[in-house]
């Protein structure tokens, strides 16, 4: 059985800030993970076609939860559109998918947090070093740590300020 593509939607990638930047600077980052709102995420939150919206926010949390496992810092999401077949769906209940050939010009926004979220961030990573997404997502502690600071909201020009 193949996995589908998913064309034409929007997916959260956590990047370490070397990444994005470098990504602005016209290299290719590989193949990355990113997360989507795609039918697998909405059936597992009880989501339909029409929460779209809901389905966007909560593939951003999960997101928001990788950049920190993936890496020390604070955390950078971006927030790019895809299509062309450049993004595989796994069937995970987060919306981890594999997308390939992002460029800069994909990128609609920046999310990232601010310097005062340092602290809880690394209390957070340390709390679940080695674990997977899927081990931490429902941690009480882990997630009451994370979820103290929103990721703000930057356009993609504002990458430079949105390092705090």
């Amino acid at each position: 059985m193949s996995t589908p593509s998913l064309d034409g939607v929007a997916a959260f990638v956590p990047v370490s800030r070397e990444q994005a930047t470098a990504l602005r600077s016209g290299d290719d980052l590989g193949d990355l993970v990113a997360y989507a709102p795609g039918p697998a995420l909405q059936a597992a939150h009880g989501l339909g076609p029409t929460d779209e919206e809901e389905a966007g926010f909560v593939a951003l949390g999960y997101a928001g939860l990788g950049a920190l496992l993936t890496g020390p810092g604070l955390r950078t999401v971006l927030a790019v559109d895809v299509g062309g077949g450049q993004v595989q769906a796994s069937g995970s209940e987060f919306g981890q998918v594999q997308l390939h050939g992002l460029t800069w010009a994909q990128v609609s926004a920046v999310f990232a947090d601010e310097p005062d979220a340092s602290p809880d961030l690394d209390a957070a990573r340390a709390l679940v070093a080695g674990r997977s997404l899927a081990d931490v997502a429902d941690d009480e502690e882990f997630v009451g740590l994370v979820d103290r600071w929103d990721l703000l909201w930057y356009a993609p020009a504002e990458l430079d300020a949105s390092a705090g």
